[in-house]
């Protein structure tokens, strides 16, 4: 059957359609008489859910097409294929024929006429209202029982026919949302009643002599299938059992390329045969639509502490050996070509402009807190020589927030920890196709052989940053803590103040173990693995290749369960090409991201 708009009431669908029959003569038998098919009287519509009104005078109905099929039974032929023998399209009318051979009279009809219910009696035949059904101009699972009225003085038979379930009419229009001008691929839709699930599709037992059946495996789910771009309004039928009741649960999602929208609406009405059920889903009218979109790709963060102490400070030497202004303009021709979508710095303090020089063009800047003086002898310096970068064609930041470490140890001569504010900073990245990453940077208080303090200090803020992380994690979004972080797993103990202190669900990876170590975490406490490259080795220390040794500047990812992007890391590289570029090589990791965003 097909739709066609027409300026009348809206109706139900009451007509059905007939094809030819298979032939086969049989002993007693009569050529088949002629069916006339008419539509019964047209109930009205309703509108099932809140939202815009119908719009007047557009009205619907679904009338007669050539080569609609009926299935007929005589009083002593069953399951007879019929035909609709009109040329015309959209009739209300029609006229059926079979070139099969019957005996009897006619009693009963239904439609659509369906083979896999030959033999079977006329109160016993079954079909399906498929849970997924393709939306367009022929109505699926358009089941409808004929009502004998009349002989014809030709002697055929007149029929009326009506519907045995209810139709919904889907009336989308996705003007001002995410999913305009996309190409609607599906829209399901799910019903409960109190969470309890609501059959609106599924097999069924039913009789041509009245319409009435029994419902056999069911859903409370319906796929319709579109194809339609969402230009303007989109609308179609299906078919669903007539189960659904006033103030049960409809779920709507709506699938669009990478774009998925879901909202959910109470029903007005409670369903019933012959009737259509319009869904005037305006998405811009419900402030309850949520999009979201299907994401994935890579991405990659760096940490680099660019030991970027002033080489002088009033005529006393303080950072002789590194690298300067001249180098550190170097760390930054370097960095330009590597293509790194974020960076977290680390000691970025007096050469921050040359840091900047060749990538302020390709890279937004969090905050530059400046640099050391003579007053750091006598008083704590409001700096932490941290600083972020993002890429500007990949991906940006937001939220820029800075904690204090709420422990510190060591003084002007054994690590300065307590010269300057050290803590961490917090950003959020956005990935160019809007996912977003939870990034915590940090440079952590030094590391000392001798006495506790500089381990106590490291242990706390070790177990700061992991209390922060579970403050956050109702974010829902994955979270990289990276920096210089000057412990080993070695010499601290992660699995009481990090591993131990964040939510138990929470998993934690550390790329650099699982690529260079198969996941196995170093015993804690044991001798250092130090990288081939290091000095001032001791001969406890166990000498090891310069991937596979263990660096105290660190990048680790935490993935919540609860968070619809996941990341992963592909790779581990303490990148070598940085050597003499400042006493730290850069830690280099390439993440891939799966999962969906919500779209605004």
């Amino acid at each position: 059957m097909k739709i066609k708009t027409i300026l009348a009431a809206m109706a139900v669908v009451m007509a059905a359609g007939c094809a030819k029959e298979q032939g086969g003569e049989v002993s007693g038998q009569t050529a088949a008489p002629q069916i006339l098919a008419e539509m019964a009287e047209q109930p009205a519509t309703r509108t099932c859910i809140d939202s815009d009104a119908l719009v007047a005078g557009e009205n619907t109905a679904v009338l007669w097409m050539p080569g609609d099929q009926l299935g007929v039974f005589t009083s002593g032929s069953s399951n007879v294929l019929y035909t609709n023998d009109e040329q015309t399209e959209n009739i209300p009318n029609a006229s059926f024929s079979s070139d099969a051979t019957v005996s009897g009279d006619v009693q009963y009809a239904y439609y659509p006429y369906d083979a896999a219910n030959d033999g079977k009696a006329a109160t016993a035949l079954t079909g399906t209202i498929p849970a997924e059904q393709t939306m367009g101009q022929n109505i699926p699972a358009d089941y409808k029982y004929g009502q004998l009225k009349a002989v014809t003085a030709e002697g055929g038979y007149k029929f009326k026919f009506h519907n045995m379930f209810s139709l919904v009419r889907f009336k989308i229009d996705a003007t001002g949302t995410a999913l305009e001008g996309k190409t609607l691929e599906s829209v399901t839709m799910t019903v409960t009643r109190d969470g309890a699930a609501v059959p609106v599709t599924g097999d069924f037992t039913f009789s041509a002599v009245d319409g009435t059946y029994t419902e056999g495996t069911t859903s409370n789910e319906l796929k319709t299938v579109w194809n339609q771009t969402l230009d303007g309004a989109v609308s179609s039928f299906a078919t669903v059992f007539p189960e659904v009741q006033s103030g049960d649960k409809l779920t709507f999602t709506f699938k669009a390329g990478e774009l998925a929208a879901t909202l959910s609406v109470t029903s007005k009405a409670d369903f019933e045969p012959e009737m259509y059920y319009t869904f005037p889903l305006t998405l811009a009218n419900f402030s309850g639509l949520k999009v979201e979109k299907t994401v994935s790709g890579t991405f990659t963060a760096a940490t680099y502490n660019v030991d970027g102490l002033p080489q002088k400070i009033s005529f006393i030497t303080v950072n002789g050996d590194g690298p300067g202004s001249s180098g550190t303009a170097n760390i930054s021709k370097s960095i330009a070509a590597d293509n790194w979508d974020f960076i977290g710095f680390s000691e970025d303090f007096e050469y921050h402009s040359e840091l900047t020089g060749e990538l302020s063009s390709i890279y937004t800047f969090g905050t530059h807190r400046g640099s050391v003086n003579a007053s750091a002898l006598y008083s704590t310096l409001d700096t932490d020589g941290l600083c972020f970068a993002t890429r500007k064609s990949t991906c940006a930041f937001s939220g820029e927030m800075w904690t204090e470490f709420s422990s510190a140890s060591g003084g002007l001569s054994s690590g300065a920890n307590t010269c300057i504010k050290k803590g961490f900073r917090h950003y959020v990245v956005a990935l160019a196709d809007g996912t977003e990453i939870d990034v915590i940077i940090t440079h952590m208080n030094t590391y000392s052989s001798s006495g506790s303090g500089h381990i106590n200090a490291q242990h706390a803020q070790l177990k700061q940053v992991a209390q922060y992380i579970n403050s956050i994690r109702s974010n829902n979004r994955p979270v990289i803590f990276m920096g210089d972080t000057n412990c080993r797993y070695t010499r601290h103990d992660f699995q009481t103040y990090f591993w131990g202190v964040l939510d138990s669900d929470l998993e934690v990876n550390d790329p650099w173990v699982d690529f260079m170590w198969d996941g196995v975490y170093p015993t804690y406490p044991s001798n250092s693995l130090v990288v081939e490259d290091a000095t001032g080795t001791s001969d406890t220390d166990i000498i090891c290749s310069s991937q596979k040794g263990e660096v105290v500047d660190k990048i680790i990812y935490i993935n919540n369960p609860n968070a619809a992007v996941q990341i992963s890391a592909n790779d581990y590289l303490r990148d070598s090409a940085y050597q003499g570029l400042a006493d730290h090589w850069p830690i280099v990791v390439e993440f891939s991201y799966s999962g969906t965003i919500t779209v605004e």
